[in-house]
């Protein structure tokens, strides 16, 4: 079950193999194949994959994360100690450019 809101995809084959995809918002499993299913039949071109035996693959994906980072932050950071060996890595690469 799915108890936030995720993009997920509902996915499926028609008679000549070619994979039908579209990308909805759900709240469960079942609300999102619905969708999907919704979705196919506004396009004909899809709806040759709606048979009866039609599977659909639901894939769930977790939301994005986005990051705002000022570049001045990064400057400072680069600029300061490193803690770690990887960080002495890292820091170094971005000082020289």
């Amino acid at each position: 079950m799915c108890d936030i809101r995720t993009d997920v995809s509902g996915r499926r084959c028609d008679w000549r193999g070619i994979t039908h995809r579209v990308s909805v918002r759900a709240a469960s499993l079942f609300e999102a194949a619905a969708a999907a299913v919704a979705a196919f039949r506004q396009e004909t071109w899809a709806t040759s994959a709606l048979t009866p035996n039609a599977v659909l693959s639901v894939e769930v994906r977790p939301p994005a994360v986005v990051h705002k980072v000022p570049l001045g932050a990064v400057e400072r950071w680069a600029a300061g100690p490193a803690v770690t060996p990887s960080e002495q890595i890292a820091k170094r690469g971005i000082r020289r450019t």
